[in-house]
């Protein structure tokens, strides 16, 4: 698989782009390559160039544009994954492998019973951090846009601020209808563009904050018998409705 770098202000044939320290650093030290090797260059917002790296030395600060290409389609189905921050390890998982599924935006809150509180600073690292793990995802995948993480906040904020009227679901266990049955017979009404899925935390969210989120227009499903990890729920959810209405086959 050819090398890619996210790389800003690409724009016409035959055009140098100068590479920052830190881009210089991943070319040359994590995928050891040297002047005159081929990469894809995309600037994640959509387009995909073809390109080389040029420059003098061992390491090489240019990319020369050679031909642009077509672009990875994003998904029909923009998703929303409203995802309760769980530890390090955990929330990164979600967060990368969410991506490789194709979801739109993911939006960071802290319930009632999460495990993880971050204060001012702490978000402001761990949003930074989660936005590389983004980009990384997106090298590794193939996607050509980079979906947007929202700065963490409390889940009370976000039902707050939520259009009601937008389509979406919160995981609960004792759900009488389950996602797929949900998402199919809102394909029924009107073709299925976007939704917000909400995953609690690893204690599951209280009964008042499942209350908050159907109020808030959520409604409430389920995803069969067995009990999911937070770091896995939103996972199964994200691939089952991408594969009933998105681009996963």
């Amino acid at each position: 698989m050819i090398a890619r770098l996210l790389v800003g202000g690409l724009h016409e044939t035959g055009q140098i782009v100068a590479l920052d320290r830190d881009q210089i650093h991943y070319a040359h030290r994590v995928l050891r390559l040297r002047p005159g090797d081929a990469v894809q260059a995309f600037d994640g917002l959509g387009a995909r160039w073809s390109a080389v790296l040029s420059g003098d030395g061992r390491d090489a600060g240019q990319l020369r544009l050679v031909e642009r290409l077509p672009a990875l389609p994003e998904s029909p189905l923009r998703v929303t994954l409203v995802q309760c921050i769980s530890s390090a390890e955990r929330m990164d998982f979600t967060i990368e492998k969410a991506v490789e599924l194709g979801v739109a935006v993911i939006v960071p809150v802290a319930s009632a019973r999460s495990v993880v509180r971050l204060d001012d600073e702490r978000a402001r690292k761990r949003l930074a951090h989660w936005q590389r793990l983004v980009v990384a995802a997106c090298m590794q995948c193939g996607r050509d846009v980079l979906p947007a993480v929202a700065a963490p906040q409390s889940l009370a904020d976000y039902l707050a601020g939520r259009a009601r009227d937008r389509r979406g679901w919160v995981l609960a266990p004792l759900a009488g209808q389950s996602l797929r049955q949900a998402a199919m017979q809102a394909a029924r009404d009107a073709p299925l563009h976007e939704s917000d899925l909400l995953i609690g935390p690893e204690s599951g969210l209280t009964d008042d904050e499942l209350a908050q989120a159907g109020q808030a227009g959520l409604a409430p499903v389920g995803l069969g018998p067995r009990v999911l990890r937070t770091e896995t729920a939103g996972l199964a959810a994200l691939a089952l409705l991408q594969s009933a209405h998105g681009d996963l086959v």
